[in-house]
């Protein structure tokens, strides 16, 4: 684990590059590791898991995620470190973004470590087949999806019929 940087109300945040899911985010989009140790000290961390976003005030890159309808061509794959499907769509292009989305998970009373981060809103649900779906992950997967060819995929794993 490799740290981050210290919490406003003194929390060390932690991630570990290889293996999470902020790694893979931070490994597709580098500059987002240089965003979270700016915004890191200004955080309070407090509770077992937060996620939430934080608006930069200016354009910090692109978010993937994006509004689908009928027309969109739609596949499904898994992300690299991912044991479900992802919802992709080839028809449409990312979206610049001033919102950076951290999610934290409480390890002791000092420490959290940073369970994922990506450019974009904390809005979107889980998806349907993880273990933080929700009842809105189905409703809300069915109408936005990331843009395809944004992140990495296990080979092999893309397929035009619904996993969920």
């Amino acid at each position: 684990m490799t740290e981050l940087g210290i919490s406003k109300n003194g929390k060390r945040v932690l991630v570990d590059l290889i293996g999470s899911h902020a790694a893979t985010h931070i490994k597709d989009e580098p500059s987002i590791e240089a965003l979270l140790t700016e915004v890191i000290p200004k955080q309070v961390l407090t509770g077992d898991y937060l996620q939430y976003h934080i608006d930069m005030d200016r354009e910090i890159g692109v978010t993937n995620c994006v509004a689908t309808d009928r027309t969109d061509d739609i596949v499904w794959a898994k992300r690299n470190g991912r044991d479900g499907y992802t919802v992709f769509t080839k028809s449409r292009q990312s979206q610049p973004s001033s919102l950076l989305t951290v999610a934290f998970e409480k390890l002791d009373k000092s420490s959290y470590k940073l369970v994922s981060t990506w450019i974009g809103e904390a809005d979107s649900p889980s998806f349907p087949d993880t273990p933080r779906a929700t009842p809105e992950s189905k409703p809300y997967w069915s109408s936005h999806a990331l843009v395809w060819g944004s992140q990495a995929v296990q080979p092999g794993t893309e397929t035009k019929i619904c996993p969920w």
